[in-house]
């Protein structure tokens, strides 16, 4: 949490927090915090707890016309670009990078790309119809599933059912994140060229170190 406040290229940002002893640590440790829910747990950890971050998605789109939902572990490693936004126009109004699992979860497309999902760690939104429709298929899919299992099967629904991996970079894919190498969809040469890494994700291994070091040196992470 520290390393995230601490971060030399944060741009403004809001914390949605659920509990009040939650959203009082947050507002000291110096956070512009938005209570959603006195109590901390609102659905059940062990079965429903991806519920928690689709509330997020909704109500921010009720603070801002769209947003980007950063995962605490996914943080920015360079300034933000003058065109930021102008580039997430480009595309689609949900955007999240594909994330290829070693088990199938996409179970509703049979063999075909059954282990990608869009994953939650970087989602951008302009269209509060659409965090609407993830609570609603979350709802009637039945309990209990994963955020990023109930974001790519409303995705795969609204465009027909799902379109392959080309047309999810063309639609999908936001241009400023890449997930880790290990869990990338695509090929060689667009990982290391199509995309500006303007955002990290960084995972158990990386994070360690990180939280030891006073001189942080991001740049090392875009290699």
């Amino acid at each position: 949490m520290l390393l995230k406040m601490k971060n030399p290229y944060n741009e403004p940002f809001k914390v949605y927090v659920f509990g009040e002893e939650n959203y009082k640590m947050c507002v000291d440790l110096g956070f512009d915090c938005k209570l959603l829910d006195e109590r901390p747990i609102v659905w059940d950890m062990d079965k429903e707890q991806f519920r928690h971050k689709l509330e997020v998605f909704d109500k921010a789109l009720e603070d801002f016309d769209e947003i980007v939902f950063l995962d605490w572990d996914t943080l920015p490693v360079k300034p933000l670009p003058e065109n930021f936004w102008d580039k997430m126009q480009e595309k689609a109004s949900f955007q999240s990078p594909l994330i290829q699992y070693r088990r199938r979860k996409a179970l509703w497309r049979g063999r075909i790309d059954s282990r990608k999902l869009s994953s939650a760690s970087f989602v951008y939104l302009r269209d509060k119809s659409i965090t609407e429709g993830f609570i609603e298929k979350w709802e009637k899919m039945g309990r209990p599933w994963s955020e990023e299992i109930v974001m790519s099967r409303y995705m795969d629904e609204s465009n027909g059912g799902w379109k392959g991996l080309e047309y999810y970079w063309d639609n999908h894919e936001p241009h400023w994140f890449a997930l880790p190498r290990k869990y990338w969809c695509y090929t060689p040469d667009q990982y290391r060229n199509q995309k500006e890494r303007v955002f990290h994700h960084f995972d158990a291994v990386e994070s360690k170190p990180l939280l030891k070091s006073k001189n942080i040196k991001w740049e090392k992470h875009l290699q």
